[in-house]
């Protein structure tokens, strides 16, 4: 066969790979699949638009599994908070952060915080109920127990505590009585705030939630397409974007994640049963 053919061919055939080029995706699962939906699907369709890329979601239980499919190739892209990204890159080395999302005050940081009812009465000498997102929830047990401890002298280990899959889950129980404290991210506490609920206690900043890629699945063009249509986001075209870019992102790096990694190896363990 001709050379020059030959290399059409492959062209071509490179072409039609990279417009139907999927990258499977794993939103954080926080909340129920629908917000998950509305949250997330701005960002896909202005993927889509703008690039070859189509993005196939795939929702799984809970962190853990999520973590599971980067090292089973499963999942390509994720939407990871630092404690996340930092548990999977001590086991898979091929995962990347290429950019944060920030907050509504415009910030690339946010803190988790304990939350109690205004008229519940905390007592430090008792054993409380502490209601938690996820194992591997940034704001779950890892900083729960950092600011029961700092704040309080309370030792979490020694306490009665429950996962509750998700923020408003956590919150939800202290609103029922089932719960005295709540360890959340401090944007779903104040959507409480008016419930009634209380922040008591408020964690130092902490890099924001990310979209982390999977080195050995995406291929460097693709994983620059993403990154770069995202960050070339202009002020009025992510100002008229809403769920997760609503507020625009930012450029982000390993070294963001430097001095949390450094504080949960001074810390106690991060308890994932």
């Amino acid at each position: 066969m001709n050379r020059t053919i030959l290399f059409f061919l492959l062209s071509l055939s490179s072409l039609l790979l990279a417009q139907d080029a999927k990258v499977n995706f794993a939103p954080l699962p926080v909340e129920e699949v629908r917000q998950d939906m509305e949250f997330f699907l701005p960002m896909s369709q202005y993927l889509e638009s703008k690039t070859s890329i189509k993005i196939n979601y795939i929702y799984k239980e809970d962190y853990q599994d999520i973590l599971e499919g980067f090292k089973d190739g499963s999942i390509d892209m994720a939407y990871l908070g630092p404690l996340p990204y930092l548990s999977l890159k001590k086991e898979y080395e091929f995962i990347e952060p290429i950019l944060t999302f920030k907050q509504d005050d415009g910030l690339t940081k946010y803190r988790c915080v304990l939350v109690k009812f205004k008229e519940d009465e905390f007592k430090i000498d008792s054993e409380i109920k502490v209601a938690l997102t996820q194992p591997l929830s940034t704001c779950g047990y890892f900083m729960s127990s950092v600011l029961l401890r700092e704040n309080f002298n309370i030792d979490l280990s020694g306490q009665k505590y429950d996962y509750k899959m998700s923020h408003s889950n956590a919150l939800i129980g202290v609103l029922k009585g089932e719960y005295l404290i709540a360890g959340v991210r401090e944007r779903s506490a104040k959507e409480f705030e008016s419930l009634g609920l209380e922040i008591i206690a408020k964690s130092k900043l902490l890099p924001s939630f990310s979209l982390v890629v999977n080195t050995k699945t995406l291929t460097k063009e693709q994983i620059q397409s993403i990154s770069g249509t995202l960050l070339e986001l202009e002020y009025n075209d992510s100002k008229g974007l809403r769920g997760v870019l609503s507020n625009g992102v930012a450029k982000t790096s390993k070294e963001d994640y430097d001095e949390l990694s450094a504080d949960i190896s001074l810390s106690q363990k991060v308890d994932i049963k």
